[in-house]
């Protein structure tokens, strides 16, 4: 319905020539420009780009095992994040202004693109994390850098929580998983505002000079944050276990899907933990000093119960790093497997269990879960790598981002000739 409403609000092609007939039917040229592929296909997809660049140059930032240069490659990646999101942003927004209702209806009526929405503000928290933690701590940037993140926190808590919103009130209203298999990107809503809660705390605990008096209305929300995404994530995850109990393995071309399940988890346990810390380690509870729980004494038992329950998450994370794992190797082994871009869902949920793993080692002085952490940070690198080189080769070859050919219309051919 979406693509017919299109070819109807548009009849003429971007030259302004009467479009293509057929059979006495009007309807779009099969080949388009580049910039109006590149636009009218642009999906919210693209955004885990950000994502993944983001949390790689904060895992970058904070590896327990740092190198000369190592400080460089997290601001190569903070760079790459905040030019990719600015394009991205604006190709996005493009589309809407330029196809409306149509570019809306089609996000809305798929059941992929409505929960991938949520990437676009997970995408603009890893900006949010890295902004103040890197520029707040140069020489150059110091308190009006941590004042920027700090406005920036409150922008996306709330987007993230309107987005969170419309999409499971647009899932009620528009689409019934009675009959079809509910995709595993239905959990990135609450990934994101589990990323809200850790981002929250690094940018009270790691920004330059962040008072307890700013700092403690962030901590209070990020808490509550981090209890939706555990609780909704977990309802998610029941449901979407039970759809792989009951049908088996999703297909191949989206085994990588797999790795989603690991998010909710991972960024819920780094969120627990670095929360914990913001009110003990960091002093904020004991410099607000108010009423019974925000003190210096209930933030000590407050630190330790984070830890407590952010390790159990963490066993949860790690089962599901290791089934993704296993359904990743045995397509391989069945040569069922092959690179697409759903490949980028790898790296953001296996990331924050990473993140959690960094946290953990600081917390126990553990010299395993640093190696830990330091290997899995050169895996998700290499996958980056990875990916980036497929992706570029598909678009040189046009086959991704900018495919002149239309699959609206051509759909619509192949339609057509059924009919005949």
């Amino acid at each position: 319905m979406a693509q017919e409403s299109l070819y109807n609000h548009n009849s003429r092609n971007a030259s302004g020539n009467n479009a293509d007939t057929e059979n006495g039917e009007n309807h779009p040229p099969l080949r388009r420009s580049a910039f109006r592929a590149l636009v009218q296909d642009f999906g919210p997809l693209w955004f885990t780009w950000c994502m993944n660049s983001g949390v790689l140059g904060l895992l970058t930032h904070q590896c327990p095992y740092q190198f000369p240069g190592l400080r460089i490659i997290s601001n190569i990646f903070y760079v790459f994040d905040l030019v990719l999101f600015v394009v991205f942003s604006i190709i996005f927004l493009l589309r809407f202004a330029m196809f409306r209702f149509d570019a809306y209806h089609e996000v809305v009526s798929s059941q992929s693109d409505l929960p991938l929405c949520g990437c676009w503000p997970i995408a603009f928290l890893t900006l949010t994390s890295l902004t103040p933690l890197i520029c707040s701590n140069a020489y150059w940037g110091r308190h009006a850098f941590t004042i920027l993140g700090y406005v920036m926190w409150w922008i996306s808590a709330a987007w993230s929580l309107i987005v969170l919103l419309w999409v499971f009130i647009t899932y009620i209203r528009r689409h019934e998983a009675r009959d079809v298999r509910l995709p595993t990107m239905v959990i990135i809503p609450a990934v994101s505002v589990s990323t809200v809660a850790v981002t929250g705390a690094v940018v009270v605990s790691l920004s330059y000079d962040v008072s307890p008096r700013l700092a403690v209305p962030v901590i209070i929300v990020s808490f509550m944050m981090v209890g939706l995404g555990i609780l909704l994530g977990l309802m998610l995850s029941t449901y979407l276990f039970h759809q792989l109990l009951s049908q088996g393995w999703p297909p191949a071309a989206q085994s990588a899907s797999v790795f989603i399940f690991v998010g909710p988890m991972g960024q819920s346990a780094a969120a627990l933990q670095q929360l914990g810390s913001a009110a003990r380690t960091y002093g904020k509870f004991g410099g607000y000093n108010k009423g019974t729980f925000l003190t210096a004494e209930a933030a000590a038992p407050l630190d330790v119960a984070c830890t407590l329950i952010a390790l159990m998450l963490t066993g949860l994370g790690i089962i599901w790093t290791l089934l993704s794992v296993w359904v990743m190797v045995e397509r391989a082994f069945k040569k069922e497997l092959s690179w697409n871009p759903g490949w980028n869902a790898i790296i953001f949920p296996t990331a924050t269990l990473v993140t959690n793993f960094s946290f953990l080692a600081i917390a126990m002085d553990s010299p395993a879960f640093r190696v830990i952490t330091a290997a899995m940070i050169v895996i998700l690198v290499t996958v980056f790598l990875v990916n980036l080189a497929f992706t570029l080769t598909w678009v040189a070859q046009g086959k991704l981002l900018v495919v002149r050919e239309d699959p609206r219309v051509k759909k619509m051919l192949e339609e057509q000739q059924k009919e005949r």
